[in-house]
């Protein structure tokens, strides 16, 4: 089952678009995408001598009668990609919980999942720490990773670098990766953690989901103990409007260094409020991305 926003006007919406990569990858059989293959797709490639025992049927004849040699014509194959989704299982993630990140990204993963599988692509979902499904292909294949995903119950206590190490061990043909999560930690955790993942050769892309205490703690309160969520430690802080300040300050140079980074490495980046409308997210923001088309 499906989550409920996942509606038919919205499945049709999402069945109008293509996942794309980047750079052409080698797939395990025909699908919709150029691959590094050469031999009889639809887009030409390139020219080679005929030799006996090829197809005369792909002589070019109008080079012949120019040039009374034989040349074979040569396309690219298309085949399928290979998709894998991180989503961010650390406990950034479901505090508060009702900042909805978790959901927002679940339900993001979901819709990418659903557009990779309806053009007959295998796609793959880890949730470091929880799960890690098999590879799925065919429209069907949906279901069963709503279900897996919708079982979870996250509470952000696990060692989450070495189950993206886990995650990313499990990776046996380059295709898209697609990393979503709040990147609240660390800068240099994130270095180590998106070049694992261009270790792999992959195309990847990075969606950040942010709630509203993100860009805005604890709104309205003045005097608070805050918890370290990811390492339980605690802090007494007044809320002034110096201390707001700086706040947004750190967030905004924080998030600059990410996109930094990112732009740098060639990969992909786009920023998803968990409060907004996921349909008009995927359908008009997502279609910006080299991701999607």
């Amino acid at each position: 089952m499906l989550p409920a926003v996942f509606t038919p006007e919205f499945l049709r919406q999402l069945e109008l678009l293509k996942l794309r990569s980047r750079r052409a990858f080698l797939g395990t059989r025909q699908g919709g995408h150029a691959s590094l293959k050469r031999g009889h797709g639809m887009e030409f490639s390139d020219y080679r001598n005929y030799e006996p025992g090829d197809d005369p049927r792909h002589i070019d004849w109008s080079v012949y009668a120019r040039s009374e040699r034989l040349y074979l014509k040569l396309f690219q194959e298309e085949q399928d990609l290979s998709v894998m989704i991180i989503l961010d299982s650390s406990a950034s993630m479901v505090t508060p919980a009702t900042d909805g990140k978790w959901e927002r990204a679940r339900d993001i993963a979901l819709s990418l999942a659903y557009i990779a599988l309806i053009q007959q692509d295998r796609v793959s979902v880890s949730v470091p720490g929880y799960l890690h499904t098999p590879f799925f292909s065919g429209a069907g294949g949906i279901h069963n990773l709503s279900g897996m995903l919708q079982k979870l119950s996250i509470s952000g206590v696990v060692d989450f670098e070495r189950g993206v190490q886990q995650a990313i061990s499990r990776i046996r043909f380059p295709g898209v990766a697609v990393f979503i999560s709040d990147f609240l930690m660390p800068f240099e955790e994130l270095e180590r953690l998106f070049n694992l993942l261009r270790a792999k050769n992959l195309d990847i892309s990075a969606i950040q989901v942010l709630g509203p205490n993100d860009l805005n703690p604890l709104e309205g309160e003045e005097q608070v103990v805050a918890i370290d969520s990811e390492n339980g430690d605690q802090v007494q802080l007044q809320l002034t409007p110096e201390v707001r300040e700086d706040y947004s300050y750190l967030l905004q140079e924080h998030n600059q260094h990410l996109c930094e980074f990112l732009h740098q490495s060639r990969i992909s980046y786009l920023l998803a409020h968990s409060q907004e409308e996921l349909g008009a997210f995927v359908v008009d923001k997502l279609s910006t991305m080299a991701l999607l088309k």
